[in-house]
């Protein structure tokens, strides 16, 4: 909930805020979060669209935001063979032991396709 007075006076108006830049086309980019809040003398200030922090400045609106966003899951470590029979862990361990040459290989090719082009445009 956006507040419903800042400064002591009533907020009239709730808008989502314009932001600095604009889209591809020139078309105006909105702060949905970030609300420009319309006081009852006129003035503006801006505000949370979560909950009744407002500030005069608008940049500070998008840190407060933090606060809002809900924690993220504790990450489980998972072991990428469990549960694999040792022929299985020993395919996977042909198959990167061979993309690991292919790599070598494409390294040493674009080297010297690196040095041919340095001769040719000097």
């Amino acid at each position: 909930m956006t507040a419903t007075s800042a400064k002591g006076l009533e907020v009239i108006a709730d808008e989502p805020t314009e932001a600095p830049m604009r889209a591809k086309g020139g078309a105006p980019v909105l702060w949905r979060q970030t609300r420009t809040l319309l006081l009852a003398d006129g003035s503006t200030t801006y505000g949370c669209l979560h909950c009744d922090y407002t500030s005069d400045n608008m940049h500070s609106i998008r840190p407060h935001l933090n606060k809002h966003r809900t924690t993220p899951a504790a990450e489980v470590e998972v072991d990428p063979l469990d549960g694999l029979t040792l022929g299985e862990i020993r395919q996977q361990l042909a198959a990167a032991d061979e993309w690991k040459a292919r790599a070598v290989r494409a390294e040493q090719h674009l080297s010297m396709l690196r040095s041919a082009l340095r001769e040719v445009t000097a």
